[in-house]
């Protein structure tokens, strides 16, 4: 399914053969020389991939958008847990913690093994958490 997010971004974005070979990728899996140009050339470009991807989402009923949660998980557990680059996008529309629950919930039903640093889901979310205390008492303490 992250194809089908691709060939979306492509055909309205006008997107490079390089640039939708980068979209597949996970962060791990870039080259320096692909890192470079996905910072230098797509990065910039993200947001208004998200702002057409949030307008088609929220332009569909709740039964696709229940399927564009599946296929991001599926897509995210055929590759151990770990989101590629335009799975990455879907998840910033769809909602992380939604995402990485379903997909934990789906690996136990499936019997699938995520990939240990895959499932920080809920580990992100605990780290902001401790990091907002943190912040909230230093700032009490400084006055």
């Amino acid at each position: 399914m992250a194809n089908t997010f691709i060939q979306m971004l492509k055909n309205e974005f006008n997107l490079s053969e390089l640039e939708t070979r980068i979209l597949q990728m996970t962060t791990r899996q870039l080259q320096r020389t692909d890192r470079r140009y996905y910072f230098q050339h797509i990065k910039p470009r993200e947001k208004n991939f998200k702002i057409y991807l949030r307008g088609v989402y929220d332009s569909l009923d709740p039964v696709l958008q229940k399927q564009w949660l599946d296929n991001v998980v599926q897509n995210m557990l055929s590759r151990g847990g770990e989101p590629d680059i335009a799975d990455s996008l879907v998840m910033d529309i769809i909602g992380r913690l939604a995402v990485y629950n379903h997909m934990r919930i789906r690996a136990e039903e499936e019997g699938v093994k995520i990939n240990r640093l895959a499932n920080f889901g809920g580990m992100g979310a605990l780290i902001m958490l401790v990091g907002a205390v943190t912040a909230f008492v230093m700032y009490l303490l400084a006055r």
